[in-house]
Formats: structure tokens, C-alpha cells, sequence
């Protein structure tokens, strides 16, 4: 299921909106509160049933354990209020050199960086970095260890363009010899004179401050059903 297949409506991003406040809504109510005809919010009831979206028992609507998963980011997927987006860095080292790769796309579209993309929503941050060396570099990684963690923001034009929440992570591999995937151009670079080169100067201060360096992350796991919070443990603190 993909969000902008299910909530590419106005109509039906309000109806999302409504369970941020109720867990299970009757039909008049969703159609009282969108003011629209009921053949219309009918209609919208039903895509969004067939998208997996919404559930229906009896004369009660409410949202699909997979849809329950854009409640928090609602605000950002919707275009109402953009947050920072949660990116792993990898960092795999070989003979003394580090993995690059020049970025095809914007942002920082013809800069050096490395390896990198956004966590998915399953994923820890150890999974992320080695799916995405292997997705982009073609690199098979065996271990992760969080270096550190860094809040990138990045003005111009007299607006907040970027906000990053940047993940480090090395990543230990079975093999050195990276591979275009279509992502850009990847290879190995040497640490000395890395700062004569174009490289992203976020990635650069990480590359020289953080390499070899542990950050202390605790990751925590709950379950909830029916609003109600249980389970809590700690999976790794550290």
C-alpha cells in the first residue's frame, strides 16, 4: 500500500483526518463533517476500503493496521507541515580508502557523498545501512555500528529547503569491489585530501570527526491495539 494512492484526494485526506480524533467513525458522521453529497463520501469510502485503507464492521469505519502507520507523519505527507527526514550514511572503509558516490539527483546532485538514503519504516538503522550499501553500491555488508548522529539543515532562498536527521553508520563487507546501480558513479577515495574534493561538507565534517566513533542509541519496542500502550522493552541500549 502506498499513501499516494489512497490519499491523492482532498476528500479523502480529510477523511483521514477524522480518525486522528476517533478510532472508528459511523457514515453520517464522516459525511456531517466533510459537508458533501453522500453518493460522494460513499464513493470515497470505497476506494479507500479498496486501497486498504479503511476497515468496515457493521455500520463502524476505522483505519487498517497498515494505514494506523501514517497517523504520525500525516502532517508531512499531506504537505501540511514538513519534518526532518531520517537518512542513514554508510561509511565502508577498504585499504584505507572510503566508499563515495556521486549523487545523479538533487538534492546535492553532482556532489561526492556517501552511500545514503531514508530509513524505511520497518527497518533499524543498522538494516537501513546495509540495504542501502547493497541497493547502491552493490556491496554486501555483514555489520553496522552507529558512529553518530547529526540534525542537517539547509537554507536558500530565504526558506528551510532540507532538514536531515543523518544517521552514520560503518558498515563491515565481504567484498570491495562496488558497482554503478543507477545511483551514480561509486568508488573508493582516498581520506587524504578529501576536502580538495566536491563532497557534501556535512558528509566531509562526519567522515573526519565521527569514522571510528560509537554513539549511544537505545532502541525501544512496544505494542498498542485498541489505543491501549503494553509491552515496552528495550531492544538495545548502547
Amino acid at each position: 500500500m502506498r499513501y499516494t494512492g489512497g490519499l491523492s484526494k482532498k476528500e479523502r485526506e480529510q477523511i483521514f483526518r477524522l480518525f486522528v480524533d476517533k478510532r472508528s467513525l459511523k457514515f453520517n458522521q464522516i459525511e456531517k463533517s466533510l459537508k458533501i453529497r453522500s453518493n460522494l463520501v460513499a464513493y470515497h469510502l470505497d476506494r479507500m476500503r479498496r486501497e486498504g485503507l479503511l476497515d468496515k464492521k457493521g455500520e463502524d469505519y476505522s483505519l487498517t493496521p497498515k494505514a494506523e502507520k501514517f497517523l504520525p507523519i500525516l502532517p508531512q505527507i499531506t504537505g501540511m507541515d514538513a519534518g526532518p527526514l531520517a537518512v542513514a550514511l554508510v561509511a565502508v572503509m577498504n585499504s584505507g580508502k572510503i566508499l563515495l558516490l556521486q549523487r545523479n539527483k538533487r538534492p546535492y546532485q553532482g556532489y561526492l557523498g556517501l552511500v545514503g538514503g531514508r530509513i524505511k519504516h520497518e527497518e533499524t538503522v543498522e538494516q537501513a545501512a546495509i540495504r542501502l550499501v547493497k541497493e547502491k553500491a552493490g556491496i554486501i555488508g555483514t555489520r553496522a555500528t552507529i558512529n553518530a548522529v547529526m540534525h542537517e539543515q539547509v537554507n536558500g532562498d530565504g526558506v528551510m529547503k532540507h532538514s536531515f536527521l543523518l544517521f552514520l553508520a560503518t558498515v563491515s563487507a565481504e567484498e570491495a569491489d562496488p558497482k554503478d546501480t543507477g545511483y551514480g558513479p561509486v568508488g573508493w577515495s582516498s581520506l587524504k585530501g578529501l576536502e580538495k574534493t566536491k563532497v557534501i561538507p556535512s558528509d566531509l565534517w562526519l567522515i573526519k570527526n565521527k569514522l571510528g566513533k560509537r554513539c549511544p542509541m537505545t532502541q525501544a519496542r512496544m505494542e498498542e491495539s485498541q489505543g491501549e500502550l503494553s509491552d515496552f522493552e528495550i531492544l538495545k541500549n548502547r
